[in-house]
């Protein structure tokens, strides 16, 4: 019975979803700081916004009387004004007024203000709504990670759930890769490029532990090979196998809406090996808790300046070049709490468990990491 009355309820929402079209996702990005000058401009009326992270069940919160920031100036330069300077370049910043008020009241009335305090703005863009709403009922295509059972418990039985979908198998060992390849994810099983990628994850982990800049035994391998602003997240020990740091393996994470890549400014996540710092908030930034990377690689030495960290997020949106997974996301505004609902702590399991103390090997298996792979 319940099947069929999730079915009608999809049928019957259809149109309604259809109708919607012009609906943009809302995410908070945190703040705008005192002293930036900014020009802003009302929304179109014919955008509706909604914050995919505050929600119930499948009422979505509506976000009304906004502004888009169209330009982000400051006298201080730094990751957190280049990446809102990157989003009201694309006319993707957004503020609500009430908030545009209480910083500086003429910059509703004049387009322009310079702020006399820190601001909360939001990053508006595309959002997979239809699956979305499927998955509040477990159906539709990933991310499944989002969906949570109501007796959802962040240890009891860990181990039991990790091993979900996990194959035993020695293929790789055949393959001329080294270590014990008994417990890999099912996933790789026969895929020649995720196989690639582990080896060169492999490799950059033992020369990051030889030199003493990795410490943990367990390493994550994000897989973003096919290009995609979501990818897999993945916990293995040093020699491959699963590691069973939370009740699912892997997980799904968000990727940077400009792609992959280290220029400032780019919205665009490293690539390759980078190591995390533990985890000690608030930090110096507009979303003050997440956990914070340094670059391993030449091609990402510009990790922690930028700013790019693993913090909540909703992972059916991109984030401006950081990992977002499942979890809660607090951010600077005005000293207010932004919370992720309805979505598995992962993410809040991780500060105290496996990122806590740092020295834990993150990577990203990207499309420039996969060229190098033989098809």
């Amino acid at each position: 019975m319940r099947i069929v009355n999730i079915a009608v309820t999809v049928m019957l929402a259809q149109p309604a979803l259809a109708a919607q079209s012009s609906y943009q996702s809302l995410l908070p990005v945190g703040s705008i700081k005192k002293g930036s000058s900014i020009t802003v401009t009302p929304t179109s009326s014919s955008n509706t916004y909604f914050d995919p992270n505050q929600s119930s069940g499948s009422n979505i919160r509506s976000v009304s009387n906004t502004y888009n920031v169209t330009t982000v100036s400051s006298s201080t330069s730094n990751s957190d004004t280049a990446t809102t300077s990157a989003l009201a370049s694309t006319n993707q910043l957004v503020v609500q007024q009430s908030d545009l008020s209480d910083a500086d009241a003429s910059c509703t009335t004049t387009g322009s203000c310079t702020l006399t305090s820190d601001v909360a703005v939001s990053k508006s863009g595309s959002f997979d709504f239809f699956n979305w709403f499927l998955n509040l009922f477990g159906l539709g295509s990933k991310p499944q990670s989002l969906v949570t059972p109501a007796h959802f418990t962040p240890i009891g039985g860990a181990a039991a759930a990790t091993m979900e979908g996990i194959e035993q198998s020695s293929f790789l060992s055949k393959k001329g890769m080294t270590g014990n390849f008994c417990d890999l994810p099912s996933q790789f099983k026969f895929n020649l490029k995720l196989q690639c990628g582990l080896r060169m994850a492999q490799k950059a982990y033992q020369k990051a532990k030889d030199e003493g800049k990795v410490t943990n035994g367990t390493f994550v391998f994000n897989d973003f090979s096919s290009g995609g602003k979501m990818g897999r997240m993945y916990f293995l020990n040093a020699d491959g196998s699963v590691a069973n740091v939370l009740e699912k393996n892997p997980i799904d994470v968000a990727a940077g809406q400009g792609n992959f890549g280290d220029s400032k400014g780019s919205l665009g996540t490293p690539d390759g090996a980078l190591v995390t710092r533990d985890y000690r908030p608030p930090r110096n930034g507009n979303i003050k808790d997440g956990i914070e990377m340094e670059g391993l690689e030449s091609d990402n030495r510009s990790t922690l300046s930028r700013g790019v960290l693993i913090h909540g997020w909703n992972v059916y949106s991109p984030t401006e070049g950081c990992l977002g997974i499942p979890g809660t996301l607090d951010t600077d505004t005005k000293g207010r709490r932004r919370e992720t609902l309805d979505q598995p702590p992962y993410l809040d399991q991780l500060k105290q468990g496996l990122f806590k103390n740092g020295g834990v090997m993150i990577y990203n298996f990207t499309p420039n990491r996969a060229s190098s792979c033989s098809s």
